[in-house]
């Protein structure tokens, strides 16, 4: 698919407890829009997709390995592939973009790599 994305017109799914979002496919590059209540947790997990965000609305505590970072809107960040990582939304909730490569799909159940015990 190319062309213009209007979030608004794709399918939401539920991605973890107070978390929804749409995503789109390119060939070598996915796209994630999340929107997460205050307080929602991204469960711990890694996946063999590089990945990017950008914290849009709101604010996001974010956990890579043993770093720790509050990121505020206009901010964003990057993350190497198979490196654990988790979330927890800010107390106004957060709405996020996210882009992987390769691309994945972020809402497949059982999706590879995705572990909630994953250290």
């Amino acid at each position: 698919m190319t062309g213009a994305i209007r979030w608004d017109d794709l399918a939401v799914h539920a991605a973890a407890p107070g978390i929804t979002g749409s995503w789109r496919s390119g060939d070598q590059l996915s796209a994630a829009l999340f929107r997460l209540g205050p307080g929602a947790v991204v469960p711990r997990h890694h996946h063999p997709n590089e990945e990017f965000g950008q914290v849009l609305r709101g604010s996001l505590e974010l956990h890579v390995g043993d770093d720790v970072s509050v990121i505020q809107v206009e901010s964003g960040f990057l993350i190497p592939a198979d490196l654990v990582h988790f979330a927890v939304a800010g107390p106004d909730g957060c709405v996020l973009l996210e882009c992987y490569a390769p691309p994945r799909d972020p809402f497949a159940s059982g999706r590879s790599g995705d572990d909630a015990n994953a250290r």
